[in-house]
């Protein structure tokens, strides 16, 4: 995986350090800040967040689509009306829902390092570990997926549409069922609306409205996958096994993700086992424990674990 941070992702991660570590409570752009704000109807300081450098009409997509990524790990609402909005439920927009997803794995993963169960610590629970490296093999598919569309790489060039259809219509809901699944990671502690439970709730909303209703009202909840959009017999997994997919994630932790299968008629989510369980689960931590983000930049980040 990729440790070294050029290019687009450089500009984001000067702008992480500019909007500080999330958790610390004295942040005005931390979790904190934003929660006081949402709740006080009010609009954060800065608003609608100019100041991330996404106002520039004449970046490069990546580049804006790691810069918007840094903002919504804090909120993905921050942003509008901003230019993303332009790009609507376009590529940099599922992009950007990336960075939520890392928070909310983040957050989770903190969460169940704390709680106990049984004697022991939640985490060691095979089953919630499953859960998250499920989750985190999501996001590393559907980062692959969004970084080449919007390098304006075709995945699959003997099949118009489709790599693009997938980026704007299941991409967004392989997100949204990782946050899903998270949620319920969290067990019932995650219905109480206080601190960092009550910024995964934020984080699970704002990011379905970014998703599923760009221009920022609240939608309708995603159709059905199969009603949404005919693929006629193209499945995540031919993306997920296409060279270009495969050339910036290794081919053995993207079969493992489980929004593969979104487009099949499966009747439960499969969790991650074996060997790529344990690979994605230790990679997980390590990047939690060293302060990276969880996408294939692996971009150092402000928090403190």
């Amino acid at each position: 995986m990729n440790t070294t941070i050029s290019g687009p992702a450089a500009h984001a991660s000067a702008l992480e350090e500019r909007l500080g570590d999330p958790y610390d409570t004295a942040n005005p752009y931390g979790f904190r800040a934003i929660l006081a704000a949402r709740e006080a109807g009010q609009p954060l300081d800065g608003e609608p967040f100019d100041a991330v450098g996404t106002e520039d009409h004449g970046a490069e997509p990546e580049t804006v689509l790691h810069a918007l990524r840094a903002v919504y790990r804090r909120s993905p609402m921050l942003t509008r009306p901003g230019q993303e909005a332009e790009r609507g439920s376009g590529a940099v927009t599922a992009g950007a829902a990336v960075g939520a997803v890392d928070s909310g794995l983040r957050m989770t993963l903190r969460h169940l390092r704390a709680r106990r169960l049984y004697g022991a610590a939640a985490v060691d629970i095979p089953q919630l570990r499953a859960v998250l490296a499920g989750a985190y093999a999501d996001l590393l598919l559907c980062d692959a997926l969004t970084t080449l569309a919007v390098r304006g790489t075709d995945a699959m060039p003997a099949r118009p549409g489709a790599h693009d259809r997938m980026v704007r219509v299941l991409v967004p809901r392989v997100l949204q069922g990782a946050m899903d699944r998270l949620s319920m990671a969290m067990g019932s502690r995650f219905y109480i609306r206080e601190g960092e439970h009550a910024i995964f709730h934020l984080l699970l909303n704002e990011m379905q409205r970014a998703l599923f209703a760009p221009d920022g009202r609240p939608g309708r909840p995603p159709a059905p996958v199969d009603a949404a959009v005919p693929l006629t017999g193209i499945t995540i997994a031919d993306l997920a096994t296409a060279p270009a997919v495969t050339a910036l994630c290794d081919p053995e932790l993207l079969a493992a993700a489980p929004g593969r299968a979104l487009t099949t008629r499966a009747r439960r989510t499969p969790q991650p086992s074996g060997p790529a369980q344990e690979r994605l689960y230790a990679e997980l931590n390590r990047r939690y424990d060293t302060s990276r983000s969880f996408d294939l930049a692996e971009r150092p980040l402000p928090d403190r674990p």
